[in-house]
């Protein structure tokens, strides 16, 4: 499927941006977001959530911090089922229903991006406590 139909690739989308992707996709397409949705999205979120999850333990050793991964993991699941939902009635419009997937979706978004700075961060912080170690020792 393109990019550009992909509702869970994009970032604060319209109601009529959405409509306008669902309307692009033949029924056939249809089917097949609504399965990638079903058998990549869902099993992805555990597994996603349970890497970034042990990067993170073992970046910053706070299990404060092991919530972002599953987090993201809860807009995505969200987001999942309202995008299901918007397949499921497609033709039919509901607005309320396209905002507040665009809504989980955004935060998705927002919530994957401080979790890879905060990753980047953590790295820098484990490269400069190395180097640091390594010269003060020295």
């Amino acid at each position: 499927m393109p990019k550009d139909y992909a509702l869970d690739l994009k970032f604060a989308y319209t109601f009529s941006e959405a409509y306008q992707a669902l309307s692009a996709m033949d029924l056939d397409t249809r089917k097949f977001y609504r399965f990638g949705i079903w058998a990549l999205d869902f099993p992805y979120m555990i597994v996603y959530s349970l890497f970034f999850g042990g990067v993170l333990y073992r970046l910053w050793s706070s299990r404060n911090l092991l919530l972002l991964p599953f987090l993201v993991a809860v807009f995505d699941f969200f987001e999942n089922l309202m995008v299901l939902r918007l397949l499921k009635i497609f033709p039919e419009p509901n607005r309320m229903m396209t905002l507040i997937a665009s809504a989980f979706t955004t935060l998705k978004w927002l919530s994957v991006g401080v979790m890879v700075l905060t990753i980047l961060w953590g790295i820098w912080r484990y490269d400069f406590s190395e180097k640091f170690s390594t010269s003060s020792t020295s």
